[in-house]
């Protein structure tokens, strides 16, 4: 997830500068010079090949069609991402990828643009971000009590559960 939190404002911030033409600040700038050194430093990204469908990957949805498709987020990379799923989408769909931690608490979501899938079992879906990604924060309610939607109850509105 820290590889993730790390890409995402790598990515956001190469979004605004190039495809939006919004201007960075100073410290962005620098921000962004500085995150495309340690992305060249990085190792470059396995081969298709050498992903194994079958291991585990960070639990992910992705927008198809009318719904999510729910997949495993299996390799990340600044150019690429690939999700494993019980079907493909087809390449040049436009999608956006939704991942949830709740450890730490923080949500994101990814435009992307779907390149390849290969039809295997289960499938792989590889990914390009495509526009400004977001970053939100979220808390898990607390386990053993039930909220009142309409205000019934005690202060609080909690009912142990």
């Amino acid at each position: 997830m820290e590889k993730l939190d790390f890409l995402v404002r790598f990515w956001s911030l190469r979004a605004r500068y190039e495809t939006l033409g919004v201007p960075l600040t100073k410290e962005e700038r620098l921000e962004l010079l500085s995150l495309l050194q340690l992305l060249a430093a990085v190792d470059e990204p396995p081969a298709i090949e050498a992903i194994d469908p079958s291991r585990r990957g960070v639990p992910v949805q992705i927008t198809a069609g009318s719904g999510f498709l729910s997949g495993d987020l299996k390799d990340l990379s600044s150019d690429r991402l690939v999700i494993s799923a019980v079907e493909p989408l087809p390449a040049g769909q436009r999608t956006i990828l939704c991942v949830a931690d709740a450890v730490s608490g923080v949500e994101y979501s990814l435009p992307c643009m779907v390149t390849w899938a290969r039809d295997d079992e289960p499938c792989l879906i590889g990914l390009v971000p495509d526009g400004v990604p977001t970053r939100s924060e979220f808390t898990v309610p607390v386990t053993g009590f039930l909220r009142s939607p309409l205000g019934i109850g005690a202060a609080g509105n909690c009912v142990q559960a």
